[in-house]
């Protein structure tokens, strides 16, 4: 048996068989949805894991997972149902789980790694998600390998509201997109290990910069309108701001799947990071980071100079 046969073979049996409370039961059923690689899910999930808890919402468009720190940075996974090979949907859902025990039962089976390069080699374990409208009912995941079939039911938690950034597209100065590559080694090439990051964007030269004032001095590295690097370049007013630190090391996690990142910054300074991942179907994915500024470091006078600049163009 196969957890892509079960829902056909339950209904032939419940045309077979009726039973008043099974029927009762299926009505009380809110959401479906299958995955032939939990690996696709994991990895997605991955992105956002810097917090225990996070927030569940399966919506018609497909599942939201939110994730949040301290009220001051927020991270949204968004798989669309395009990339789950069955989703069914009877009533929205909403609720609060522990994600790392999530990710731990979406890797229950192992990842095994090439024994040359360590890198993980493909799976086929499936996954089948449900969940009863019924808070009272766990989470429930099903995971099958090679016809083994494990179940895994994760408590369900209270919802808690969720920060509103108040981020509008109305709002925006600044929009800046870049091949997730190329940003990923711009990011290696300064300390990320300083308290914070100061990024810089003008409608003129350098265009963009990022400088860390790390133990071993200043850094920074500029990325021109014209580096293959950058893929789009608007700016309607000069921003200068400064972000902590943490939020870039968010920011290269995700990197490592994305193939591309996009930097949108409201009048308030908002920070917003939006990445566009492709599952093994080639089917768009996107997680999104939103960032505060760090006002206190904002309100320090810029005294600092820049000791070591790496110029990206190439």
């Amino acid at each position: 048996m196969s957890l892509f046969d079960t829902h056909q073979e339950d209904t032939d049996e419940e045309e077979n068989n009726p039973n008043e409370q099974e029927s009762d039961e299926n009505d009380d059923i809110a959401f479906i949805a299958k995955l032939k690689s939990s690996r696709t899910l994991a990895n997605i999930l991955k992105t956002i894991h810097f917090a225990d808890d996070a927030i569940f919402c399966a919506l018609p468009t497909g599942i939201k997972i939110i994730v949040e720190d301290k009220q001051c940075v927020q991270g949204n996974a968004f798989i669309d149902t395009r990339v789950f090979d069955s989703y069914e949907l009877k009533r929205q859902v909403r609720f609060r789980f522990h994600l790392e025990t999530v990710l731990n039962c979406l890797n229950i089976f192992g990842i095994p790694l090439d024994p040359v390069t360590h890198e993980p080699l493909p799976t086929n374990v499936a996954v089948q998600i449900h969940y009863r409208e019924n808070q009272t009912h766990p989470l429930q995941l099903y995971l099958e390998e090679e016809g083994v079939i494990t179940e895994c039911l994760i408590k369900v938690l209270d919802d808690t509201e969720t920060i509103d950034f108040d981020f509008q597209t109305e709002n925006v100065v600044t929009k800046v997109v870049f091949k997730a590559s190329g940003f990923k080694e711009a990011l290696s090439e300064i300390d990320l290990k300083a308290d914070c990051i100061e990024l810089l964007i003008t409608q003129d030269d350098p265009h963009f910069r990022l400088i860390a004032d790390g133990c071993g001095g200043s850094t920074s590295v500029d990325i021109t309108q014209d580096s293959p690097v950058m893929d789009t370049f608007l700016c309607t007013e000069s921003v200068h701001n400064r972000y902590k630190t943490q939020f870039f090391q968010y920011i290269v996690r995700a990197l490592s799947i994305a193939s591309k990142l996009s930097l949108r910054i409201d009048a308030a300074g908002i920070l917003c990071a939006q990445f566009l991942i492709y599952t093994e179907k080639d089917k768009p994915s996107l997680v999104e980071y939103f960032f505060g500024p760090d006002e206190e470091m904002n309100e320090m006078e810029d005294n600092t100079q820049t000791n070591d600049v790496i110029l990206v163009e190439d």
